[in-house]
């Protein structure tokens, strides 16, 4: 006979159960230590800036239109910000951040920080609308940015106080709020960038980094707000136009993002073989037209099935990124590089003779070999990477890129013959057909 709780007991049960279901605790406790700490920090600083409080109808006013704006944008950009966080794998950036420096400059402490908050809960209630809300990520995102905003208002109205009010063309104001900016984008990544590192282990920072493009809408992000906040500040009635703007400019990002996913391998960030292919045919047909030589690369990984079996496929993802990460230091900028299926990766290289492609390409080989690979557990193993690499040249071995293509791949499967770990060429002419 089973025995039965009562009310008060299933109650107490099922709330901690609750409880314990949160995943908060799953989080490293160094993590959690900062995300408690920088908690504790925002509603100290909050209840600082609310004993400074004082009501102003022009400061009410301004908080009321950038609120309005602020919930209009993050409604009407839902959507468009859902598909950019599928596409970004990196630290993700909303556009958030230029209501929240328009209150920043426009607004006293107080007032900012509790615009940030009321902000950053509505995001929570779409997310949890959408049912991607995790809690405590979205509790420290909104305790984050509104630190950040505290510490910018801070030290805006701080400089703006202590610089000489006569320098000339209003270089006061300015210098200001760009040391705002820089507060409010300096505290936030670093909190960011730090609970990420802590919560996911010793990595490279490079990889926890955003990518350029998301930088620099970010720095944007904040540039416009800055502008808002004057335009607030001379002219309010033209800030909603501000409200379009965004808009446009989401989507715009969002195309480009688009585009870009197109035509990259997602697990190297390389070009894909389809794109690589129609970039390749341009610069193929640009060498024939200006007489200018170029030469393709194939390059396969040796022993790649003894990675994935002995450290595991996770494992073998990381060394296929590790591979791209070396490619992508070790040639040009404007060189075509993809990977081309599986464990294959072809590379165009322009403007240089085959002999010179030898060159890079041994050059390549020995990077290759330097690599450290780690398994899924983070630790160093004893298993070292070699690649091979076939090499053919325009006009030598053909005219069109599906010779150079074959021409290539020839002399990569002769390289596997000869040894493997090693550069081969086809002779002059040659294209043949793949050995048996």
């Amino acid at each position: 006979m089973s025995a039965e709780l009562d009310p008060e007991q299933q109650s107490v049960g099922g709330f901690r159960g609750w409880l314990t279901s949160w995943k908060l605790w799953a989080v490293p406790r160094r993590a959690l230590l900062l995300i408690v700490v920088v908690e504790f920090a925002t509603v100290l600083a909050l209840l600082l800036a609310a004993a400074q409080f004082s009501f102003h109808w022009s400061a009410a006013s301004r908080w009321l239109l950038i609120a309005a704006l602020s919930l209009l944008h993050a409604e009407a950009g839902a959507r468009i910000e859902r598909m950019r966080r599928y596409l970004v794998t990196s630290v993700h950036v909303t556009m958030t951040s230029v209501w929240a420096f328009t209150a920043v400059i426009a607004l006293p402490g107080f007032y900012a920080g509790t615009l940030v908050a009321l902000l950053f809960a509505f995001l929570s209630w779409q997310r949890r609308r959408q049912r991607s809300m995790i809690p405590h990520r979205e509790l420290y995102s909104a305790a984050v940015a509104v630190l950040a905003a505290l510490a910018a208002s801070g030290t805006h109205h701080w400089l703006l106080q202590r610089l000489p009010a006569d320098l000339p063309g209003g270089a006061a104001a300015a210098l200001a709020v760009v040391a705002a900016l820089i507060a409010y984008f300096g505290l936030d990544s670093i909190l960011v960038l730090s609970t990420i590192y802590l919560a996911v282990g010793p990595v490279p920072v490079r990889e926890l980094l955003p990518d350029r493009e998301e930088l620099a809408l970010e720095l944007g992000t904040l540039v416009l707000g800055m502008l808002t906040a004057q335009t607030l500040i001379v002219t309010p009635w033209l800030v909603p136009l501000v409200l379009l703007l965004l808009v446009l400019l989401q989507r715009s990002s969002l195309v480009a993002q688009l585009e870009v996913a197109a035509a990259t391998d997602t697990k190297t960030g390389l070009l894909n073989a389809s794109a690589w292919q129609e970039l390749a045919q341009r610069e193929l047909v640009r060498s024939q037209h200006t007489d200018s030589p170029c030469a393709l690369m194939l390059l396969d990984l040796d022993h790649f099935k003894r990675v994935n079996d002995t450290l595991g496929h996770l494992t073998g993802d990381a060394v296929l990124r590790a591979i791209g990460d070396a490619l992508k230091r070790e040639l040009r900028g404007y060189d075509a590089v993809a990977r081309f299926g599986g464990e294959e990766f072809v590379v165009l290289l322009n403007d240089l003779t085959l002999s010179e492609a030898v060159v890079v390409a041994e050059r390549t080989l020995a990077r290759i070999r330097s690599l450290e690979i780690y398994d899924s557990a983070n630790q160093l193993s004893q298993v070292k990477l070699t690649a091979s690499a076939g090499l053919a040249a325009h006009p030598q071995h053909g005219q069109h890129l599906t010779d150079l293509l074959e021409a290539a791949d020839v002399a990569l499967y002769a390289a596997k013959r000869a040894g493997r770990d090693r550069v081969a060429v086809p002779p002059t002419g040659q294209a043949a057909a793949h050995p048996a």
